[in-house]
């Protein structure tokens, strides 16, 4: 693949033909007069004209594709496959519709726009038109810095961070990721109790069919959290902690209530607990009376391949159950916390995240089996006192833009994670490294 070609936009050019000069023509190899020109989904035959005014490597075509439809002026890869020029790469994105309708949000988004190059654009599904085959959204004009309107061809690669219906996705199936953007407790848990591997990583886990299996739980396990299997943020978790004869129940909001026998558990329980939960053995990680879990971020690169992008740990406030941003005392860097509060120095560390990394990466390869088109994941985890990890659950929609609006300490891993996406879209197009076609 040669990318070696600079592409120039000539307002004054008829949109039928292409221009370049003879050393360019005969360099390219092309055994016929006419080029299909390849923008995003959208493809037009091109007639050549041979021009020595225009300079060697350098390919003249008009911006206009169509009557609706154009080129915007922007850094452009572009190489030949045969007889078809291909122009990228285009992008698609569709953000949550909050940061849409205020793209200016997203600028830490477009922070490695220059090893990307081309047109991304961003798009709400509402927007696509599905008898032409274009979308109407916003992209980012990286010398104005400013977010441009207009209407495009379908993508070559869509970056999603939304809920998609199937009939949507089935649009851009071949080049879409993180579809679906969302894995409940449930799903991941089975996923990885099948696995002969991983469920030794996995805190005992079993689905509340009635109080006898959460007893009987309990006769195992002296501590127990009863969490529903497709809510976020820690909504409607409980723990639950056995003392002899006597039950302790607590919520994300502080609140205890002392039970004093099974009876008065079960009249409990049928009040606060509401559809499917999973009942899952605590799992000790306090340090100083504080909770302190981790999150750990993976993207794939341009060569399609997985790595650890960020760690974070989450110290609860004393006393919670949980430490999602409402209950969350402070974050900080997930390498610090180790040094910090497990006392490994940083070869220990580095070991240790290698661990991470392959026990994670084994568990999102068996996600991405069961379905799932993912570009980006992060894994919530437990470090215990011994060092060994166990897995709470898949992130796939995980807090991004809206980290922007908090604190120093939860922005930190931002400008690592946000442009990453990117990266990995670019590849999927076939402009990624030379050679790294689709």
């Amino acid at each position: 693949m040669n990318m070696d070609y600079t592409i120039r936009l000539d307002k004054q050019l008829d949109s039928n033909l292409l221009l370049l000069n003879e050393s360019t023509f005969e360099e390219i190899n092309v055994n016929t007069h006419q080029i299909v020109l390849q923008f995003g989904k959208f493809s037009k035959v091109l007639s050549i004209i041979i021009n020595d005014r225009i300079p060697d490597k350098v390919i003249a075509i008009s911006p206009y594709l169509s009557d609706q439809l154009f080129i915007p002026e922007l850094p452009y890869d572009c190489y030949f496959e045969g007889n078809r020029l291909n122009i990228g790469p285009v992008i698609g994105f569709i953000p949550q519709k909050k940061f849409y309708n205020n793209p200016k949000e997203m600028m830490m988004r477009f922070s490695r726009y220059n090893e990307i190059k081309g047109l991304i654009v961003m798009f709400r599904p509402k927007k696509i038109d599905r008898f032409r085959h274009t979308i109407e959204g916003y992209y980012l004009d990286p010398e104005k810095k400013q977010f441009i309107k207009g209407i495009f061809p379908y993508p070559n690669a869509v970056f999603n961070r939304v809920r998609l219906s199937k009939q949507t996705a089935a649009l851009f199936i071949d080049s879409l990721f993180n579809y679906p953007n969302n894995i409940n407790k449930l799903k991941f848990w089975s996923i990885m109790n099948e696995h002969s591997e991983l469920k030794a990583y996995i805190p005992k886990t079993l689905e509340l069919t009635d109080t006898k299996s959460l007893l009987n739980m309990l006769n195992s396990c002296s501590s127990i959290y009863l969490k529903p299997y497709n809510k976020s943020q820690g909504r409607g978790i409980l723990h639950l902690k056995k003392t002899g004869e006597s039950y302790l129940l607590k919520d994300g909001s502080f609140n205890s209530i002392f039970l004093r026998n099974d009876e008065e558990l079960k009249e409990i329980l049928s009040k606060r607990v509401k559809g499917t939960y999973l009942l899952q053995q605590e799992v000790g990680s306090k340090i100083s009376g504080k909770k302190i879990d981790f999150r750990v971020y993976f993207h794939k690169d341009e060569d399609r391949k997985w790595y650890l992008s960020g760690m974070e740990s989450k110290i609860a406030k004393e006393g919670s159950i949980i430490s999602n941003f409402k209950n969350r005392d402070h974050m900080m860097q997930g390498e610090k916390a180790l040094e910090e509060f497990y006392h490994l120095n940083p070869d220990k560390v580095e070991k240790l995240k290698e661990r991470i990394f392959d026990i994670s990466v084994k568990a999102i390869k068996e996600i991405e089996k069961s379905g799932y088109l993912l570009g980006e994941a992060a894994m919530d985890l437990i470090i215990d006192s011994e060092l060994k990890i166990w897995l709470l659950e898949a992130q796939l929609n995980f807090a991004a833009e809206k980290k922007l609006a908090r604190s120093e300490d939860e922005r930190r891993v931002l400008p690592t994670i946000l442009p990453a996406p990117f990266i990995y879209a670019k590849a999927l197009t076939g402009f990624g490294k030379k050679g790294n076609s689709h």
